[in-house]
């Protein structure tokens, strides 16, 4: 077990590490036994069944499905290859033309009584297949076909549809059997699937297959499109519809539900972010917006959104167990615990291979530095290319305001707002001449770097519109029944609250802590932060943790805190999360166990001994969730499921761990 750091006010995690699959291990002889090819700078492309022991890796067009083995969660060869079935659209992939119908997002998400594994492809595809079909198929092969790379399932999807153009962000609703899809088009996609026909006989179905999917006996119907869902009656659910939402100005990388843990209601919620930072709450039954925000950060591109259920929050006594750190900075409504990142243990601000550049434990420095400078430039030279056919596509467009304002704009820029852009400016001529500032401890590479970055920061700023430092906002006065989890490419927020106000400037009660993954580089590692983007957050609801991603290679644990002010009344509570582990642990990385590549996915579910047992099919004490407990012997004697957590590296580096929360409150790690 490793500890270190200060006490810092609350129960903290208890690590034990334990060696990674590395890709030399995994791919021994790539020039004989090459290993999968993997698309780049997409968003999550692995994903975990919550019900059975089963890993998903999207491969290009084609999912590989693995079952972990033993408690260190190896990965043995793949079980099964599921070539994904196309749309035949015939639209061109947006990033990649040679290859349109590569995976972009892959999620694992409940809709009804079925499991799905959802891939979101580049040409605008959405397959979806059910995880119980996938598990069937794998027990009735013979075991001498898993040696076979040649082997692809031929499985029978469950849902297959084209957006327009490449698709992103993929969101399910459990209780309202919708999926959710953004894509570059702007928009988004619902497929509000139909509940039944009231001309066809169910009892056709009979009772003889358990395992028959209740969708494939209802009868084929055509997809109606609607921009005005209000008109349609949500409780006549004999057609399959598709609610089109028109709000967004850019393209929308992640999109999200509320699915709430006690369902009251038949309203349905949906967030979306799109990458000029504008997030917005979406009534899904009535085509319309509930609530608008933009972060009150300059260009501040959305990636990654969640709805955050407030009775999963943990209780929080104090203000280290609410943020984590004491003596937080607040503006009015917003409250930064940039503070907290500092005092996580077993973390550092420098990256690897900074740290590494002195003390090596595989040569001596200079015969490192060598084989690091050919190893940085064939890298370089890889995301080069793949950067530059990004760039010639347009989805990575630069964000430009056009320099146009009304009148009534400019008067809405008050003193308040000049104020806070001379404050900006002031903040960043101090960051680059006061010497207690990490730019004046870092090395003197690493030094022009960042100066040259500020210079260009500077001048951005100078010629800024003040009116763009303010949050922009636009709120119905009711009170949502969720928080909103929120990221940039660097930044991570919990927004509590989005009211309205004069002139449709808003504001928001928001926790806010800014860059906490972001490391320094070495100069040739520079190409490194073309990755950063916290795009991918994971949820695991009973643990009340967040799992924040960054395609650099980290990953964020956080606990989603409240200190409650009154049980039916969220809108006075004080809402905040503590940082609680980065991963991998500094000692992994000083070990050379994190690779020095692109984060490709993260995967988060039940470890195998403690898989959701479904309440439907057991027909045993319901915990509100829609999961039976009570025959589970374990919950004896641990306060609640403990849950594995996978990452996994472009170069097929998996690096696993065990996270649980022990009855006395705190939180637990295990590293695999």
């Amino acid at each position: 077990m490793v500890r270190k750091g200060p006490h810092r006010g609350f129960e903290e995690l208890n690590i034990y590490v334990s060696p990674p699959q590395v890709a030399s291990e995994r791919f021994p002889k790539p020039e004989e036994s090459p290993p999968p090819r993997i698309a780049s700078f997409r968003n999550n492309l692995v994903a975990l069944s919550q019900y059975y022991n089963l890993f998903f890796v999207a491969s290009l067009d084609r999912i590989l499905v693995y079952q972990p083995a033993n408690q260190e969660q190896y990965l043995p060869a793949p079980r099964s290859t599921i070539q994904l079935v196309s749309s035949n659209s015939g639209f061109p992939g947006y990033i990649d033309h040679t290859k349109p119908h590569a995976v972009n997002q892959l999620i694992v998400a409940d809709l009804g009584i079925e499991e799905l594994v959802i891939a979101a492809c580049d040409d605008g595809d959405v397959v979806a297949y059910t995880t119980r079909s996938i598990l069937k198929e794998i027990e009735h092969r013979a075991p001498a076909d898993y040696r076979s790379p040649d082997i692809v399932s031929g499985l029978r999807p469950f849902f297959v549809r084209n957006v327009g153009m490449s698709a992103w962000g993929v969101a399910v609703h459990k209780e309202a059997r919708m999926i959710a899809v953004s894509s570059n088009t702007k928009k988004i996609n619902v497929f509000v699937f139909a509940l039944g026909d009231p001309d066809y006989d169910n009892s056709a179905m009979g009772d003889d297959d358990p395992d028959l999917d209740l969708m494939s006996c209802l009868p084929a119907h055509e997809w109606i499109q609607t921009t005005r869902p209000s008109t349609l009656n949500p409780d006549d659910r004999f057609q399959n519809i598709e609610i089109i939402l028109v709000a967004h100005g850019n393209n929308i990388p992640n999109v999200g539900f509320f699915n709430p843990a006690n369902p009251t209601d038949s309203e349905v919620f949906l967030v979306s972010t799109d990458i000029d930072g504008m997030t917005f709450i979406w009534r899904v039954w009535q085509g319309s917006i509930a609530k608008e925000f933009q972060p009150a950060v300059v260009r501040s591109r959305g990636w990654g959104v969640s709805c955050i259920d407030p009775m999963f929050c943990r209780d929080a006594g104090s203000s280290s167990e609410l943020l984590g750190v004491e003596n937080v900075s607040t503006t009015g409504t917003i409250v930064d615990t940039t503070r907290a990142a500092k005092m996580v243990p077993e973390s550092s601000e420098n990256h690897f291979t900074l740290r590494n550049r002195t003390a090596n434990s595989h040569g001596s420095e200079d015969d490192q530095n060598d084989l690091d400078s050919d190893e940085d430039d064939a890298m370089a030279e890889e995301y080069d290319e793949d950067f530059d056919a990004i760039d010639d596509d347009g989805l990575d467009e630069q964000i430009e305001d056009d320099g146009s304002e009304s009148e009534q704009d400019t008067e809405d820029v008050d003193a308040f707002t000049q104020t806070a852009a001379g404050n900006a400016l002031a903040t960043l001529n101090g960051f680059i001449q006061d010497p207690s500032m990490p730019l004046l401890n870092a090395p003197e590479p690493v030094k022009e770097l960042l100066r040259s970055r500020l210079d260009y920061l500077q001048s951005r700023l100078d010629n800024l519109n003040p009116k763009d430092l303010l949050p922009r906002s636009k709120a119905e006065s009711t009170t949502l029944p969720f928080y909103i989890f929120h990221t940039t490419r660097s930044d991570m927020r919990l927004l509590h609250s989005i009211q309205p106000s004069r002139n449709g400037f808003g504001s928001s009660k928001e926790v806010i802590c800014r860059s906490p993954l972001h490391q320094y580089l070495r100069p040739e590692d520079s190409w490194l932060h073309r990755l950063e983007r916290l795009n991918m957050v994971l949820q695991a609801p009973e643990l009340g943790v967040v799992v924040v991603g960054d395609q650099t290679g980290r990953v964020a644990l956080l606990t989603m805190t409240r200190s409650q002010a009154n049980r039916d009344d969220t809108e006075h509570d004080e809402v905040g999360f503590r940082l609680e582990r980065f991963l991998p642990l500094m000692s992994q990385e000083d070990a050379n166990q994190r690779p020095k590549t692109e984060l490709l996915g993260v995967a988060l579910g039940p470890i195998s001994s403690r898989l959701l047992k479904r309440a439907d099919a057991l027909g045993d004490d319901d915990d509100g969730y829609g999961y039976s407990h009570r025959w589970e012997a374990w919950r004896t004697f641990e306060g609640s499921r403990r849950y594995r957590l996978i990452l996994y590296y472009r170069d097929h580096t998996v690096l696993s761990y065990e996270i649980g929360r022990p009855s006395k409150g705190g939180l637990e790690i295990f590293g695999m």
